[in-house]
């Protein structure tokens, strides 16, 4: 029987953080087409691409930067990418103001788990 893999092309755009250039790679992996289908969808229910769902999984299993963080700190950021604490508590875990904390987690990749909508931005 032969196994059919699905090429995934994930492009890391150029961009511009706090005057730093990140930049471009072009990363190419093979999965089977059920994993396909299953990013596909949860890709869809997330309102996101099956290319941003690999790179939100790639930084949090393979974050070098917070390597360098203490045993506390790390938890704290796991328990906050998992949903389990609030910036606020990562702040205080962190030894930070909300400010800079929401500052490190875009200068580290890390999605700030925003709980409004897009209409409230508009509204606001």
């Amino acid at each position: 029987m032969n196994k059919v893999y699905v090429l995934i092309y994930l492009i890391l755009s150029n961009t511009i953080k706090y005057g730093k250039t990140m930049q471009n790679s072009t990363l190419h992996i093979k999965v089977k087409p059920e994993l396909a289908k299953g990013l596909k969808a949860l890709a869809r229910k997330r309102e996101t691409s099956v290319g941003e769902l690999v790179r939100q999984a790639v930084i949090s299993c393979y974050q070098i930067d917070i390597a360098n963080l203490s045993e506390k700190q790390r938890r704290a950021v796991e328990a906050f990418q998992g949903g389990y604490i609030s910036q606020g508590k990562l702040a205080e875990e962190m030894g930070m103001n909300i400010w800079n904390t929401r500052k490190w987690l875009i200068e580290h990749d890390i999605p700030q788990n925003n709980s409004f909508f897009e209409n409230d931005v508009k509204n606001a």
